[in-house]
């Protein structure tokens, strides 16, 4: 590991030689040298296994020579005899030297010719991915070969393996920036520069020895990709400071991998806000003295405070330093000030009192001396806002404290810079390598935590505070580490000549900081630059906060409506913020503050919900209407092959059966699904089509979503949706599904042409590849055969086997698909939302009728199982008007009282400031806009009253629109309530609202799937007719 530069780890990570070196370069070829020296897989275990034990070759003598040496000798087509000479040291390897191997690989490929130059690359890559494939299984600590008896004849040392994984990282580092130099175009075998060769178990010794926060480890695990060389750096970007004995340690001794159980500073688990470590009140000083006239606590008049947030403006603060008080100054429009942002659990906060200690402030004071000479402000005044001092924690000023946390989006946009205070990062000083000062970040306990992700987005310039070399007693002013703070933007420019190095990719992976930070889309929102649709973005705030935590679950769904600028007054979010710690916050709460989430999401930002969200890992919603969505975004897992968010063709819509997400597919047929689903058995396989030669595999990764209760039986078809086309041999993540109902689409005109939509319940994840083994092929097609054989005789009556054949039905790669949840069954009573809404009393307000407003939801059966076929409406948007179970989309039954709403939509990356006034209260309603406009229409309804409330049986209205198509329309008026989804307002123009036909027959709009809206639709359902809305396919 001597080759590392700047991670100084000594001679004591060294593996030793095994000598002699038995892999010969003229001699022996690298694929057959196992066989050549008798070291063979054994047909029980599949292990190697050394077949001539009189050789008394160990197993660690055998990898180095093999995987060390000779992968060493192939690549470089050096002699191993040289390798052996100038790569071992007094008996142990000392990598210095490989550097100079590695600039000569790439002078010999640049001077050969385009063909030989591609075949030597080929030929790297193939020995590559066979050393990754036995150092990733008996090497990394969660290889399925790797044994942890040293007794076993299979146990490999730790410091052998750590070398092995990083010699074969940087091997095909190397590889990478030498295609990227010389031009290679072939695809497929290019390789991964950032795949990891395994987790290395020396590391994770030296962590777990150390007191590292178990969390944090098995985070950096996921955020580095298991890649081995990168962990070194982590921990080695820590080991000489300090803070590896008071940071990482402090706090984190009972912390699992599952989860950080960091207590806060203090006695018993009690919250206490702590002085600098250079206060002599803190108890860790040498001088330590309990004197409260050396440090008090300060904060500002929260009468005023309170007077600022109530006006609608954001309260500034001024520390006097000499007078040892602080001031509030109320914004003003281009007003420079400060803000910052740091972790509770450091403890900068204070649950009891709007106050800090003096030190506390002279610290800050004393960053903002120096961010204004970096930012080069022109103003003396050093203006700052901290959530500790400028949002009200007292119970009396419940509602400022909504009004301020509303502003946070608006405070950190508008200030001058950010300073990042984190406990870790103040103790030790910033690298002067790139990758050495981007791991530290990385690392720290800042980037853990979910507010803070917000706060570092809406910055327009981030200062790191580190130590300083005067706080270390030393003079470090010619490498410049005498100043406190690291520039963002500084660091980054580093970035491109850090990545252009042969030895390691230490560089981009450190630099998962930087897109844990949505470094690009910030980039582009501060410059005023295109930041890519709204799925995009939606995307990479997913990646960035899934590595994130937060103390109070509550606050999860409040941080991101935040970071993404939505409106949720009168929503389950807004008095996230003041649940107090003690208060216990039911699943059932979080649930409804995350589909308040996505329904803010829809209405506010329509096309932003990214369909490949589908396939993300974790526990999804119960609700039928949400049964996609994950109940938190705070996952800590790592995306699976492919990754679902890169993956994404268009944008999901949110309806009421789920989410309409374009993806391609199989439906599973077979005679039961006890022939898919066997017991005791996680996996399964089946034909794509009748010849038998494409086979898949599926192997059942995660738990059900919401199993079945009661009665109710799985009896229903099911689906497998692929996030792309084709599946290849490496196994691709998918969805098992199951089919609710299928939706069949016709045109008036051409009774030929038709479309099918499936509407389907979240199951579970499933990896899908395509099978190859031709043994195993042989098998399955003599088993088909056997199966077809089988079921003549069961209609002769000569068998009563069982068959278990499945068949893969393949569909359109632009097929759509209604993704929910699982229905409750029939018979068991459901508590919706609705029912809670009946209790509550009715506001007095003013609506339109439901004819203007577009309501038309009546209540409808929940599950509906496969069968026969029935005439249905469209709705305007070309989905059907479907029947689906009563949910927070559905009607009520109380009374009909009349409400004019205004709704305002926008791109998710366009800067809004809502104004922080009394407003009227937020509206629930899918948003749709028309999308043609209506030749001629009449419409007839009945009058509304609130002394006759409608029911879906005597409300019903109906509406003929006049046009080419001659379509009519039937609309149930569903009675409004409390919580009840009213349309916008209704134009005067277009009374109805209502869609306008095409402008011909034949110049039908296309969907997002690319075929045409249908004009009449027909569904299976239960063996009878559906009756239609005509709201209800899309939103």
């Amino acid at each position: 590991m001597d080759h590392l530069q700047g991670l100084h780890l000594g001679e004591h990570w060294n593996p030793k030689y095994y000598r002699p070196n038995l892999f010969d370069s003229s001699e022996h070829d690298f694929h057959k040298f196992p066989e050549q020296i008798h070291f063979t897989p054994s047909k029980e275990t599949q292990e190697y296994e050394n077949t001539k034990p009189e050789s008394k070759i160990s197993f660690n003598h055998f990898l180095q020579s093999w995987l060390f040496f000779g992968l060493l000798s192939t690549i470089l087509q050096k002699p191993s005899k040289t390798l052996v000479e100038t790569l071992v040291v007094e008996g142990n390897i000392d990598t210095t030297r490989l550097t100079g191997y590695l600039e000569g690989w790439r002078t010999d490929v640049k001077k050969l010719d385009p063909h030989p130059r591609s075949l030597r690359m080929i030929r790297a890559q193939v020995a590559l991915d066979k050393a990754r494939q036995v150092v990733t299984e008996y090497c990394s600590d969660d290889g399925k070969r790797r044994k942890t008896n040293p007794n076993n004849p299979c146990y490999v040392e730790h410091k052998l393996s750590l070398s092995l994984m990083v010699l074969g990282e940087t091997l095909t580092n190397a590889k990478s920036k030498i295609i990227e130099q010389v031009g290679f175009n072939i695809r497929g075998w290019h390789g991964d520069a950032m795949e990891g060769w395994g987790t290395p178990s020396r590391v994770l010794e030296k962590m777990e020895s150390k007191g590292w926060c178990r969390k944090l480890v098995e985070i950096l695990k996921q955020q580095l990709r298991l890649h081995a060389t990168s962990m070194l750096a982590a921990y080695a970007s820590h080991s000489q400071t300090d803070a590896e004995t008071s940071y990482l340690i402090e706090g984190h001794k009972d912390c699992d991998k599952d989860k950080c159980r960091l207590k806060f500073p203090g006695s018993g688990g009690e919250y206490v806000t702590q002085h600098q470590l250079t206060c002599r009140r803190n108890p860790k000083h040498k001088q330590h003295v309990d004197d409260k006239k050396l440090c008090f606590e300060i904060g500002p008049d929260m009468k005023d405070v309170v007077e600022i947030i109530k006006k609608g403006r954001v309260p500034l603060l001024e520390y006097n330093r000499k007078k040892g008080k602080v001031d509030v100054v109320e914004y003003e429009p281009y007003t420079t000030y400060a803000t910052l942002s740091h972790v509770w659990s450091d403890g900068y906060g204070n649950p009891k009192v709007n106050e800090l200690w003096k030190c506390q402030l002279d610290f800050f004071d004393e960053l903002f001396t120096e961010a204004h000479e970096e930012s080069r402000a022109t103003v003396e005044r050093k203006l700052f806002w901290i959530d500790t001092l400028a949002i009200p924690i007292h119970e009396d000023h419940r509602d400022e404290r909504r009004i301020a946390v509303r502003q946070i989006h608006q405070v950190y946009t508008n200030a001058r810079y950010t300073v990042v205070i984190d406990k870790g990062l103040g103790q030790m000083l910033p690298a002067t390598t790139y990758e050495g000062t981007a791991m530290r970040i990385l690392a720290s306990g800042w980037m853990r935590r979910l507010w803070t992700l917000q706060e570092a987005y809406l910055s327009r310039r981030l200062y790191f505070a580190f130590a300083n070399g005067k706080d270390l007693g030393e003079d470090l002013s010619e490498e410049g580490l005498n100043g406190r703070l690291k520039n963002l933007e500084a660091l980054e420019e580093m970035y491109p000549k850090a990545s252009d190095i042969l030895t390691s990719n230490i560089p981009s992976a450190a630099r998962n900081y930087f897109h844990n930070l949505l470094g690009n889309d910030r980039r582009a929102r501060i410059n005023e630059l295109p930041a890519g649709n709204g799925t995009d973005i939606l995307a990479s705030v997913w990646r960035a906060a899934r590595w994130r935590t937060t103390n109070h679950q509550e606050h999860e769904t409040l941080a991101l409506a935040t970071l993404l600028n939505l409106e949720y007054t009168n929503t389950k979010l807004q008095d996230a913020g003041l649940i107090k710690k003690a208060a216990k916050v039911e699943d059932e709460q979080l649930q409804g503050m995350m589909i308040d989430l996505w329904k803010i999401l829809d209405k506010t930002c329509p096309g932003s919900i990214p369909p490949g969200i589908i396939f993300l890992p974790g526990e999804k919603l119960k609700d039928p209407s949400f049964g996609w969505a994950p109940k938190t975004w705070l996952s800590n897992e790592e995306l699976e092959y492919p990754d679902p968010l890169s993956n994404m063709v268009g944008a999901a819509r949110l309806v009421p059966e789920g989410l309409l997400v374009q993806y391609p597919g199989f439906v599973l047929h077979a005679q039961n699904r006890a022939s898919i689903l066997r017991e005791n058995e996680s996996s399964f396989h089946f034909p794509s089509d009748s010849t038998l030669l494409e086979w898949y595999g599926v192997e059942l990764t995660g738990l059900r979503n919401n199993p079945p209760k009661g009665i109710e039986k799985d009896e229903k078809q099911l689906a497998i949706i692929l996030c792309r086309p084709k599946p290849k041999e490496i196994p691709e993540i998918a969805l098992l599904v199951q089919i609710e109902e299928k939706i069949v689409q016709r045109s008036f005109n051409d009774k030929h042409h038709h479309s099918v939509i499936y509407h389907v319940s979240y199951d579970r994840r499933v990896k899908i590849w395509r099978e190859t083994n031709a043994d195993l092929l042989s098998k399955w097609r003599e088993y088909i055969t056997a199966s077809i054989d089988l079921d003549e005789k069961n209609l002769a009556g000569d068998s009563q086997r069982e068959d278990k054949m499945i068949c893969g039905e393949a569909l359109d790669s632009d097929q759509r698909w209604y993704v929910g949840g699982r229905p409750p069954p029939k018979d068991l009573k459901v508590k919706t939302e609705d029912e809670e809404t009946r209790k509550a009393p009715a506001q007095k307000v003013t609506v339109p009728s439901p004819i203007e407003s577009g309501e038309n939801r009546a209540a409808r059966p929940i599950a509906r199982p496969v069968g026969k076929t029935g005439p249905m409406t469209i709705n305007p948007l070309g989905g059907p008007s479907i029947s689906f179970p009563k949910s927070s989309y559905g009607p009520s039954t109380a009374r009909q009282i009349p409400i004019t709403v205004s709704v305002t939509q926008r791109p998710l990356d366009e800067s809004y400031e809502p104004p922080t006034t009394a407003r009227p209260p937020l509206q629930h309603f899918p948003v749709q806009p028309p999308e043609f406009t209506p030749t001629s229409h009449t419409t007839t309804s009945t009058s509304l009253g609130d002394s006759s409330p409608l029911s879906p049986a005597t409300g019903t209205r109906t509406r003929s629109v006049s046009s080419v198509s001659n379509t009519s329309q039937t609309l149930h008026t569903p009675p409004q309530g409390r919580n009840s989804n009213p349309s916008p307002a209704v134009n005067p123009s277009n009374p109805g609202n209502l869609p306008s036909p095409p402008d011909s027959e034949h110049s039908t709009p296309r969907g997002g799937s690319g075929s045409r809206i249908p004009k009449a639709v027909s569904r299976v359902v239960n063996g009878s007719a559906a009756a239609g809305h005509s709201n209800g396919g899309a939103r």
